[in-house]
């Protein structure tokens, strides 16, 4: 998938310089999906998300917004978010994610699940992690767009993968390029047809779901 991979060599540069990193995963209970079925409500809960994380110190990163999960013909509105992160013992793991959730849901959605509201930390020490979450992340998840009309004229133009904070720091890891696999991402990454070898001229498209 081009596209895919057009979005992976963008943010490869900002990946770069996580080492180590944390994929934090955020999704909403399934009795309140169709409340994000609301493009202004995604946005005002992704905006509420970000400013949580750079309360609690997460000055930067990268969030993905996914709509739908390993079901692909049903909506599930859910986030994975890469940022800087180190190895968490289980106690202020669970007390980091019990803090998201207060930050980010309304009292009422807090006191109704709790601890069982869907905040997951998840630790990445290595570049191969890191690689991977971000090919994981970037992937497209609404690709069954029969019967899905509304949706896909929802979001159209919505930008499916953000960022904030700073990124002027050097890169603190590199794709092997003797891997065959990942060639094409590091042609892509320079700018480089991963076939022929020659600069690509990216023409603007649609926006990828």
């Amino acid at each position: 998938d081009i596209e895919w991979h057009k979005r992976m060599a963008r943010l490869y540069p900002k990946a770069q310089q996580f080492l180590p990193a944390a994929l934090l995963t955020i999704r909403p209970p399934n009795k309140i999906q169709p409340f994000y079925l609301n493009r202004r409500q995604r946005r005002r809960f992704i905006k509420t998300v970000i400013t949580a994380l750079k309360s609690l110190g997460y000055h930067r990163g990268i969030i993905f917004i996914h709509l739908f999960g390993d079901d692909k013909t049903k909506y599930a509105f859910h986030l994975h978010i890469l940022v800087d992160g180190g190895w968490l013992d289980p106690e202020p793991m669970q007390e980091l994610c019990r803090k998201i959730r207060r930050m980010i849901y309304p009292e009422w959605i807090v006191k109704r699940w709790g601890d069982k509201l869907a905040v997951n930390y998840s630790y990445k020490p290595t570049q191969g992690q890191i690689y991977q979450s971000l090919e994981y992340c970037s992937r497209p998840t609404f690709t069954q767009i029969e019967g899905n009309e509304q949706l896909a004229d929802s979001i159209r133009g919505e930008r499916l993968i953000r960022t904030w904070g700073r990124w002027d720091e050097a890169p603190k890891w590199h794709l092997d390029e003797s891997d065959k696999k990942q060639q094409a991402l590091v042609s892509l990454e320079k700018g480089d047809c991963p076939k022929c070898g020659k600069p690509i001229h990216w023409d603007k498209g649609v926006t990828p779901f």
